[in-house]
């Protein structure tokens, strides 16, 4: 069994999928955040600003679950008071 301090030293960022970021602000901007290198790219989006307020509230609950390792899951408060999830990766 590998250790986790072993796979931390084995990461590679080479193995990381690429990410885009959507980012509203208070004035309703839409701005596209990506990392290119080291660097953090900002670009505008297309298209009119979205009306009233910057953020939108999301009461639905996240139940997905990553498995990193067999013996390490990483998911949110919402999948850990989920019991069908929770049976579902066999962690009761």
């Amino acid at each position: 069994m590998h250790s986790l301090t072993q796979e931390i030293r084995n990461f590679s960022r080479a193995n990381l999928r690429k990410q885009r970021t959507r980012v509203t602000t208070l004035t309703g901007r839409r701005i596209i955040e990506t990392w290119r290198g080291a660097c953090l790219h900002m670009e505008e989006e297309e298209g009119e600003a979205a009306p009233g307020g910057g953020f939108v509230q999301d009461l639905s609950a996240d139940l997905q679950v990553g498995v990193v390792k067999p013996w390490l899951l990483l998911g949110s408060q919402d999948a850990a008071h989920d019991l069908e999830t929770m049976r579902k990766h066999k962690v009761t």
